[in-house]
């Protein structure tokens, strides 16, 4: 009797070491069915570092102890962390005020303002659809490369390019001089710094501008990516006109170099994940 006493207090000591090593990160809700590390569940779950979350044909509420908020539709599916979710399938809103991610594709998504509210999707052919609703989100690639700002109202649609140059660039947009640099500023809120000859007679210009990201040009202590320009001219009807954007930018380290990243503007906002 004992020695079955002795298992007993073990096992609790046991079970209760192993729950005090698993911290909770926040906890999720559904008006109806959805799965959590694979268990189906109906109505709320603890929710812990790395939990898979999978919805079916009712939205998933998350929320994080951070004051993170995260809205997954209908047929989703994602990987929460406590400083992002990885989306593999499906849409997410995603409300927040810190530096938390939403990553989709090798893209990662951060609010840039206070209180930023927009949504996330990924749409065939490996389209991953940015919009925002409140504030702005940055779009970087997997090394840390910004490449849009996605402002109040506006929606970017990036489609993964495989075969393109891994540095290679495109885009629309202003051209600027500053204490003898020059800076391009794309329709979708990102600045360069650009070289390359004849830059000056285009300054104060709209432009349609091709190039290369130079290697190591990764934003190090916030400096803008430098572009080497190939090709340089005002944005007549040679352009990609001034309702739409185009920008290719191509992984620069990693194992990821040779995909890079179709940007162009959605002409509607996508709408937020409703119930």
């Amino acid at each position: 009797m004992l020695r079955k006493l002795l298992v007993v207090v073990v096992l609790m000591c046991t079970i209760s070491y192993a729950s005090a090593g698993t911290v909770s990160i926040g906890s999720a809700s559904a008006r109806g069915d959805m799965r959590v590390d694979s268990n189906l569940v109906k109505g709320n779950a603890t929710l812990f570092d790395g939990s898979v979350v999978e919805t079916g044909i009712a939205t998933a509420d998350l929320r994080l102890d951070k004051g993170t908020e995260i809205t997954m539709a209908t047929s989703s599916r994602g990987i929460l962390y406590s400083d992002h979710l990885v989306l593999q399938q499906g849409q997410s809103q995603l409300a927040t005020s810190s530096s938390f991610q939403l990553q989709a594709n090798g893209l990662r998504v951060t609010a840039i303002e206070p209180n930023s509210r927009g949504v996330v999707s990924l749409k065939p052919g490996n389209t991953v659809e940015v919009a925002t609703l409140n504030g702005s989100f940055g779009v970087a690639n997997a090394q840390g490369i910004l490449l849009a700002s996605v402002r109040p109202g506006h929606a970017l649609s990036f489609a993964m390019q495989a075969g393109t140059g891994s540095t290679a660039f495109s885009g629309v947009g202003l051209l600027s001089s500053e204490n003898g640099h020059y800076y391009f500023t794309s329709e979708t809120g990102v600045q360069y710094e650009v070289t390359g000859r004849d830059l000056k007679k285009y300054v104060g210009q709209k432009v349609v501008l091709m190039g290369t990201v130079q290697a190591g040009a990764a934003q190090a202590g916030g400096a803008a990516p430098v572009i080497a320009v190939n090709s340089i001219h005002t944005n007549g009807t040679e352009g990609y006109g001034t309702g739409k954007s185009l920008l290719i930018l191509g992984a620069i380290l990693g194992p990821a170099a040779g995909i890079g990243y179709a940007i162009h503007e959605v002409t509607q906002p996508s709408s937020p994940a409703s119930r």
